[in-house]
Order: structure tokens, then C-alpha cells, then sequence
């Protein structure tokens, strides 16, 4: 998991090379008024807006993927993003992975690693890393997201 806020986005070019693209389309538009949703921007990168309140951990949970990386930028916001190691012995699968969704589902039985992600931050998770968004930072405060999923 990389952890950085987005203007150093570039440094990261070299891992994936759907990056500069997401790169291109942040620059050259509003992300606050992009609709809330689901968007297709090329054959190898979509782009979930969202509007939410974070949640206490009790509803939230681990999740991975094999198919897409996400780069999970706040626009707007304050929460914690929760992390994992991949093959953890605390995660325990709650959800084994769904090809359609391209996701497992998991809790943690123990302690795990946290980030506080506030506006102009992003995490990027790539292949089997074990993530949790949406993780309250103990206020109630309305996050605005742009979660691209990028092609491994």
C-alpha cells in the first residue's frame, strides 16, 4: 500500500502504466462535480464518485482485489483507511473472492494498521493488498471520494 497526497501521484508512474492516464483525467477535471457513480474512463481504468459518512468499524470491512488496483482519493473528507499484509493470519475471510466483483471479504481478529486520510491524500492498494475504507475517524464528517480502479 502506498499512502501519499495526490500532487506526488507521478512518482508512482513506473508501477502501473494506467497511472499517468489517472493522472491526466485529475488534472483535467472537477472531481467534486463528477456525479456519484460508476464511470468507464478507458478499457483498463473505471472511476467509482462517492459520497459518504464514514462508518465505526463494527460495519466495515478488510477487503482485496486481483483484477483492478484502486487508487482511493479523498476530495473532501476525513477518515481512517484500515490495512493488512497479504496471507495475515488475523484476516479471516468472510467473503471468499467473487471474479465478478474481482473482491474477498474479510475481518481481522486482531490489531491492524491505520491511516488517517484527509482531503488530497490517496492510498493505493494493488494486488491481494488487504484494505479498509470507509473507516470512521470518530466525526461525523461527509467524505467526498474518487476511487480509480486501474487494470494490474
Amino acid at each position: 500500500m502506498i499512502v501519499d497526497h495526490i500532487k506526488n501521484l507521478h512518482k508512482y508512474t513506473g508501477l502501473n502504466r494506467n497511472i499517468q492516464t489517472v493522472i491526466e483525467f485529475i488534472e483535467s477535471n472537477d472531481l467534486r462535480s463528477i456525479a456519484v457513480g460508476k464511470q468507464k474512463l478507458t478499457d483498463e481504468i473505471n472511476l467509482l464518485r462517492e459520497d459518504y459518512i464514514p462508518r465505526p468499524l463494527d460495519e466495515c470491512y478488510f477487503e482485496s482485489h486481483k483484477v483492478y488496483g484502486d487508487i482511493q482519493l479523498v476530495v473532501d473528507g476525513i477518515e481512517y483507511f484500515g490495512y493488512l499484509e497479504a496471507n495475515d493470519p488475523k484476516f479471516i475471510v468472510t467473503s471468499p473472492y467473487d471474479s465478478s466483483k474481482d473482491v474477498t471479504k474479510g475481518q481481522s481478529t486482531g490489531d491492524f494498521s491505520k491511516v488517517l486520510l484527509t482531503k488530497g491524500m490517496f492510498a493505493m492498494v494493488l494486488e491481494d493488498e488487504l484494505h479498509m475504507p470507509k473507516l470512521s475517524a470518530n466525526e461525523p464528517v461527509e467524505v467526498l471520494k474518487a476511487v480509480f480502479k486501474i487494470k494490474l
